[in-house]
């Protein structure tokens, strides 16, 4: 097949007054539009380890040890998110009864090493009477 140079001249006359339609990525950063399902991100006084997020996280990316003796007064738990691991699904936000877990606008998530993914929180629970009523905001990139 053959191609006509004269045909393509007017197509590159148009493109020369149009836009471009790519930004330049690691200098432009673009917003994520609303329900964007980034990194997981926790707000320990809301979580009351009901470990619902980790049952239902279809990666297992989410592991809940607890760390305190069971006679002790305050539950004392250590939450590990594997972002290696993570499928970003939102499973584990929609399953939180206290809307303890919630997705956060982050894309760019490049590491070195799969250690550097690991998000680790730890955090005591002594009673469930202090859980805020509003869910937490994720933090917005700009």
């Amino acid at each position: 097949m053959k191609i006509k140079v004269g045909s393509l001249i007017p197509e590159l006359i148009r493109h020369f007054f149009k836009r471009p339609v790519t930004i330049d990525y690691p200098f432009e950063k673009i917003t994520m539009v609303k329900g964007f399902r980034g990194t997981p991100i926790l707000s320990p006084e809301r979580c009351i380890g009901c470990r619902a997020c980790e049952r239902d996280c279809p990666a297992s990316a989410i592991e809940i040890i607890q760390i305190s003796p069971q006679e002790e007064k305050e539950k004392k738990l250590q939450m590990t998110i594997h972002n290696d691991r993570c499928v970003h699904c939102a499973q584990c936000a929609e399953s939180c009864p206290t809307k303890a877990l919630a997705m956060d606008s982050e894309y760019e998530l490049a590491a070195d090493s799969r250690k550097e993914l690991k998000a680790v929180y730890t955090y005591i629970r002594a009673s469930l009477s202090n859980i805020p009523k509003e869910p937490p905001t994720p933090p917005q990139t700009p």
